[in-house]
C-alpha cells in the first residue's frame, strides 16, 4: 500500500510538472527599439539643397516670429510705463493692441508651423520612406527588435539610448542607397 502511495504521488508529480508548462504561457522576450525619423533624414539629406532652403526658412520664420515677440514685450513695457504715470487711457489701448497682438502671434505661429510641415512632408517622398521602412524593418529583424517606434510619437516619454536604432537605420539607407 505504502509503495502504491508513492508511485500515485510520484506520477502525479510528474503529471503536473508536465503540464506546467502548458498551462502557463511561454515567456518570450520583447524587445522595443526607437528610431527618430527626423534625424535620419536630417542626416541622409544633409547637404541636400532642399533640406538647406527648409532650414533656411525655418530660421526666417523663427526671425518673423521672435521680431514679433519683442514687439509684444515693447508694447507690455509701454503699458507698464502707462500705467506707472497714471495714463489708464492709453494703458487700455495698449491693452487692447497686446491682445490684438498676442492673437496675431498665435495665428502667425500656427500657419508658419503648418507651412513648414507641408514643406517638410514635400519632402518625404513617398520613395524615401519605402526605402527607409525597409531600413527599419532590416535592423529590426537582424538586432532581434520586436517593435520599433517613432521616437516622436505621442505618449512615448523617455527611452534609453541603447534602443535608439536611429544611426543604424541611417547606416543601412546609406547602405541601400548607392
Amino acid at each position: 500500500m505504502m509503495a502504491y502511495k508513492t508511485i500515485r504521488s510520484a506520477a502525479v508529480m510528474v503529471a503536473l510538472f508536465l503540464l506546467i508548462p502548458a498551462v502557463l504561457p511561454a515567456q518570450q522576450l520583447n524587445t522595443v527599439g526607437v528610431v527618430n525619423i527626423s534625424q535620419v533624414y536630417n542626416s541622409f539629406y544633409r547637404d541636400s539643397q532642399a533640406v538647406r532652403d527648409l532650414e533656411r526658412l525655418r530660421r526666417q520664420y523663427q526671425q518673423e516670429i521672435d521680431d514679433r515677440v519683442r514687439e509684444l514685450e515693447t508694447l507690455r513695457d509701454r503699458r507698464f510705463s502707462a500705467q506707472e504715470m497714471g495714463n489708464t487711457h492709453r494703458a487700455e489701448q495698449l491693452e487692447d493692441q497686446i491682445i490684438e497682438m498676442q492673437r496675431f502671434l498665435e495665428d502667425l505661429t500656427a500657419r508658419r508651423r503648418q507651412q513648414l510641415n507641408a514643406r517638410q512632408e514635400q519632402l518625404l517622398s513617398d520613395e524615401f520612406l519605402r526605402r527607409m521602412q525597409n531600413a527599419i524593418q532590416y535592423v529590426a529583424e537582424t538586432e532581434g527588435y520586436s517593435l520599433i517606434l517613432r521616437s516622436d510619437m505621442e505618449g512615448l516619454q523617455w527611452w534609453s539610448s541603447e534602443v535608439d536604432v536611429s544611426e543604424k537605420v541611417l547606416q543601412r539607407l546609406i547602405q541601400i542607397s548607392r
